[in-house]
């Protein structure tokens, strides 16, 4: 109860805050608070959030969404003053808010990518849906209660962006583009997955985005056999009569050919 009132009064901090920035507000399953001028990015990227949202509710109808997002420009964003570079969407826990670049290039600037094809705000590809991986860590952090190990943490984000977009056949090149991007990025600093946790953002944001590529690509290879179920399992098993085995136990037991595989690659 005491934690829950401390989000509370967080979260009324953090508004009264942008309340004086004259944020724009658009209510919803997403409550979407925007800075003036992006409009149709915000309409977007609020019609992404309550489709996702709607689609985890027929899954998990235990679980009540209830999330504040973010769409802030560059000014704005360092405002919150919680050291994320501009451009990377982001979800704070201890606030319950989702933070989203209102450029929508920047992610992609942030990562130093070329080439990437201008469309506008009212279309989503690519790297527009990257702000649900966000969504997953909602779900499990604070709708789910379960903070694992940080690999398999940015994991099971990954893989509920991934149930999603395959489920409505949003991103159906996903696999060749994720090849395309690792085999383009073998020169960075890449370390093992036991160095994850230490890493995070210490090399830089294109090493950290090989390291979420590594992560998709396993959830990719799983999804065919499991799909949202794979979400089940983990969650029964953090449960107060679960197994509570750690993720890369779990991933063995369930598909030992799959993720021993994997992690012969992150070694």
């Amino acid at each position: 109860a005491q934690q829950t009132e401390n989000i509370k009064r967080n979260k009324e901090i953090l508004d009264s805050v942008f309340k004086s920035e004259n944020l724009v507000a658009l209510h919803g399953n997403a409550h979407i608070f925007y800075t003036a001028g992006f409009d149709v990015r915000a309409n977007t990227i609020q019609k992404l959030f309550n489709n996702s949202i709607d689609f985890y509710k027929n899954i998990f109808p235990e679980n009540n969404f209830s999330v504040s997002v973010y769409l802030l420009n560059k000014p704005d964003w360092f405002k919150l003053h919680f050291f994320y570079p501009y451009g990377l969407p982001f979800y704070e826990p201890t606030y319950e808010i989702l933070v989203v670049p209102a450029e929508k290039d920047a992610l992609a600037k942030l990562a130093g990518l070329k080439d990437i094809p201008i469309t506008p705000d009212s279309v989503l590809t690519g790297l527009d849906y990257q702000p649900l991986h966000e969504l997953g860590h909602y779900f499990f952090f604070t709708l789910n209660n379960m903070y694992k190990e940080k690999w398999f943490n940015e994991f099971l984000a990954t893989y509920f962006l991934i149930c999603y977009l395959k489920e409505k056949n949003l991103e159906p090149n996903m696999e060749t583009k994720l090849e395309e991007e690792l085999k383009a990025d073998d020169q960075e600093p890449h370390k093992s997955l036991v160095d994850f946790p230490n890493l995070y953002f210490g090399v830089g944001p294109k090493n950290y985005g090989w390291y979420q590529n590594k992560f998709a690509q396993l959830g990719l290879k799983l999804y065919p056999q499991f799909k949202t179920d794979l979400m089940k399992k983990v969650i029964d098993n953090y449960k107060a009569d679960g197994k509570n085995i750690d993720g890369v136990s779990l991933l063995k037991n369930l598909a030992p050919e799959i993720m021993n595989e994997w992690l012969k690659g992150m070694q």
